[in-house]
């Protein structure tokens, strides 16, 4: 049977390798006396599938040039949830491939409660992948409040001072006040003041 062989790391998967995944792969390939056809390698989300070489492994389904695709688990195959799923593996057994899980062997099976297995599993993966994001939804949300409580504004990642404080110091800059004044005046360190100082031509004009 030719197989394909289909491994997925995100970059929020720091040290991850998807060659762990294929190792066990390769292996359980060779057991079943399957011919690997390619294997298909993406690190970026699977909340998408727009993935490139997933995007090729199913295009390859469509010419029927594998019979079988195998992966580590589901979450690694899609994170997009059960519609899409669904949508995913249908198409694949439209085009007369199947698909073959190492770490959920009920998808494995031709009985009755084989699509049945598939929706809680992926419903588990989507789920995961929610709370996922849920939580650093709350982790930024957090830092947004530690800012402003700050007289801060987190932005992607990066913290600056509020539009009102900015307006202020440059004010106090107008007004000649020096940097230790002004420091003193909105309780912004002068290391961080020299961020919003105007240049000093640009106040001449």
């Amino acid at each position: 049977m030719r197989v394909a062989l289909y491994a997925r790391v995100s970059t929020a998967d720091k040290d991850q390798d998807p060659e762990n995944q294929l190792l066990v792969l390769r292996r359980h390939a060779e057991q079943a006396g399957d011919v690997v056809y390619k294997e298909y390698v993406d690190e970026e989300s699977g909340r998408k599938s727009t993935r490139r070489a997933f995007q090729e492994m199913m295009r390859d389904a469509q010419k029927r040039k594998f019979d079988l695709v195998r992966v580590w688990d589901l979450s690694r195959f899609s994170r997009e949830g059960i519609e899409k799923v669904f949508e995913h593996t249908s198409l694949l057994e439209q085009c007369g491939v199947s698909f073959w899980s190492y770490s959920e062997p009920l998808l494995n099976t031709t009985g009755p409660m084989k699509d049945l297995m598939k929706a809680m599993i992926s419903w588990a993966a989507g789920y995961y992948s929610q709370r996922l994001s849920e939580n650093v939804s709350a982790g930024l949300a957090r830092k947004k409040q530690k800012a402003a409580e700050k007289g801060e504004v987190y932005v992607h990642g990066r913290r600056g001072l509020l539009p009102e404080l900015v307006a202020q110091i440059q004010q106090l800059q107008r007004e000649g006040l020096s940097v230790r004044k002004i420091s003193a005046a909105t309780g912004v360190p002068p290391g961080t003041l020299h961020k919003y100082l105007v240049k000093e031509e640009s106040l001449a004009e």
